[in-house]
């Protein structure tokens, strides 16, 4: 099979997993109006609110005690409300696609959310409380004005993907290696120039997505004992096709798009 068609491939069960786990649709508790919705509060269970053009998150929200999935995506809301705190059940947001200029402080009295999708708003950084999310399994804050990543982040135990490409970020700190739950690193469309070594120590990461990080030119010589590595994208770097091929044949069942 053609290098590309497998890693196309690879990227979208990467993508369909994340759907599956982010959108049960089951039929069962899944409302995509607020006008069907609020005919069954206690009912809401995954509620889909996107591309809608609201400019505040719908106050009716507050009477779905059991609703455990909310999509707010590409819509203008700013700011959370103050009832948000109480939703104890949900454990997957998306407010993916409007106009936070900051993570809302709300979030961090929900110790219980999974999975949050923040990207594609105007984020300049992530708040040190953000440590306060002990179940974060998934954070994506891709597509925003993000310049460093809080320390506060490698803190997250759980952590399973962490998604910060696209934004201005220029060094990636050694403590990311506190990460030893992590599979997926997406660092791509940065300003990054160096590659921690230690990554090369996380047990499970099998994905490394460092696309179109010009100012990296080398890779560090322990990533050839990197065995769980499956896929490492260095598309648009500038390391040299000696140092890729070297580790295609230390990792031959690692797909390298370069």
């Amino acid at each position: 099979m053609n290098k590309l068609v497998v890693i196309c491939c690879f990227f979208l069960s990467i993508k369909i997993a994340c759907a599956q786990n982010e959108i049960n649709d089951t039929g069962e508790g899944v409302f995509y109006t607020m006008e069907d919705a609020k005919k069954k509060p206690l009912e809401v269970k995954v509620l889909i609110l996107e591309h809608q053009s609201y400019d505040h998150v719908p106050d009716l929200i507050a009477q779905f005690s059991n609703i455990e999935v909310l999509s707010l995506k590409g819509n203008s809301i700013a700011v959370l409300p103050p009832f948000f705190s109480q939703l104890v059940h949900l454990h997957d947001l998306n407010l993916g696609e409007n106009i936070f200029s900051i993570l809302p402080a709300e979030l961090f009295s929900m110790p219980g959310l999974k999975i949050l999708n923040i990207y594609g708003n105007q984020l300049t950084e992530i708040s040190d409380r953000i440590s306060e999310l002990k179940s974060l399994y998934r954070l994506n804050v891709s597509y925003n004005k993000i310049s460093q990543i809080s320390l506060s982040v490698f803190s997250l135990k759980e952590l399973n993907t962490l998604n910060v490409s696209h934004n201005n970020i220029n060094v990636i700190p050694a403590e990311i290696c506190q990460l030893t739950s992590l599979h997926y690193l997406y660092l791509g469309h940065n300003g990054i120039s160096h590659f921690q070594p230690c990554l090369a120590s996380l047990p499970d990461l099998s994905m490394v997505d460092l696309e179109f990080n010009d100012k990296i030119t080398s890779l560090p010589v322990h990533l050839e004992s990197m065995k769980s590595l499956r896929l490492l994208n260095l598309k648009g770097t500038k390391v040299g096709r000696g140092d890729v091929e070297k580790l295609k044949k230390a990792l031959p069942h690692t797909m390298i798009d370069f």
